[in-house]
């Protein structure tokens, strides 16, 4: 009998011990979830952040009402087809209309892998119309000074700014911009400065190019090592092939704005410039003109932007560009964030 009591007594201590150490276990188990669930939190954006350092850097020039605008639909489709995780950083040369226009627009959105750097177009207008006057030219593009100016961009473009995509207003973009920035991967290592898309149907091969048409290469979509035109003194040299060209070719009037220049320079300079594939600028032009051709020379390869030319369709939506624009440009802002873990940040450099 007493062993059956003392028997019992073990057991019920043995199950109070139990029960405090159970309860001790599930007082501190919300906390262990708490540190646990923080950690990897913190870990998993960390890990994101710096998958994100290498950023892709785009410029885009434009002015008044109409091409600002165009521009802002430009940025939307740019932002749609955002997938992969890298940060986009926009650098804008405007107008104070464009500034209002592009921040107001996307002040409201959170989204951490898109940064807008606002500048001045000023300054930019002031040292091309300086470039213009030293070599005694004009422009005679209908876009005037503003699609010249993208020649020049570089000049003004931060320090910390490696590499970037110039981008005309009139370009929509219909895949991610990340396969056209995968062509720096044709950039000759410390050489190649300036890469083009060639126009197609490509010039013969002894052509001669007196900067007049046609132009051997597009511009709608221009990559710049900035790092090598540093190095080379891009400006200089583009300096050096306008003053040839007055000499030789008589140039006095730009009839396709910075395309003449920077053929010019691909022509003069070729050690330090790389042709690009036909998808990079899609030309509307080309395309129209003959499609089948067109998709021969990009040896089947889908255009990855429609560089619409010229501008005015986007704006006819009884066409098959403008229904592209329409979508973009009435497209919600909730479908243009792809990333969601802080605040937008816009810079505004205005004096650059």
């Amino acid at each position: 009998m007493l062993w059956s009591k003392i028997l019992i007594l073990i057991i019920v201590i043995i199950i109070c011990v139990v029960i405090v150490l159970i309860f001790n276990q599930s007082s501190s188990f919300p906390n262990q979830i708490t540190k646990f669930t923080f950690d990897v939190a913190k870990e998993s954006e960390n890990s994101i952040i710096h998958h994100l350092q290498d950023g892709i850097h785009l410029a885009i020039v434009c002015a008044n009402q109409k091409f600002n605008e165009i521009a802002l639909t430009t940025i939307k489709s740019i932002m749609f087809h955002h997938r992969k995780s890298y940060i986009l950083i926009f650098h804008i040369f405007t107008d104070a209309h464009g500034k209002q226009l592009i921040s107001t627009y996307f002040s409201s959105m959170i989204n951490v892998c898109t940064q807008f750097r606002i500048y001045s177009i000023d300054n930019l207008m002031k040292v091309s119309q300086q470039f213009l006057k030293k070599h005694r030219i004009t422009v005679s593009h209908y876009s005037g000074i503003y699609a010249f100016s993208k020649a020049l961009i570089h000049d003004l473009l931060p320090s910390d700014v490696q590499h970037v995509i110039v981008i005309d207003t009139d370009v929509i973009f219909v895949d991610d911009v990340y396969s056209i920035w995968k062509q720096f991967d044709l950039f000759k290592r410390n050489q190649t400065a300036l890469g083009l898309v060639p126009w197609y149907p490509l010039v013969p091969i002894d052509y001669k190019y007196k900067a007049s048409a046609p132009d051997p290469f597009l511009t709608g979509i221009v990559l710049l090592d900035l790092n090598i035109c540093r190095r080379i003194n891009f400006t200089q040299l583009l300096d050096n092939v306008v003053d040839t060209a007055y000499q030789q070719f008589q140039l006095r009037s730009l009839w396709s704005a910075d395309q003449v220049v920077l053929n010019l320079f691909a022509t003069y300079f070729p050690d330090y410039f790389t042709s690009l594939p036909c998808f990079v600028n899609g030309h509307t032009f080309h395309y129209l003109l003959d499609g089948s051709r067109w998709k021969s020379s990009c040896k089947g390869k889908y255009p990855r932007t429609l560089h619409v030319v010229p501008s005015s369709n986007l704006l006819n939506k009884s066409s098959y560009f403008g229904h592209w624009y329409a979508t973009f440009n009435e497209m919600p802002i909730e479908w243009l964030s792809y990333c969601n873990l802080d605040q937008l940040r816009i810079e505004n450099r205005t004096n650059i």
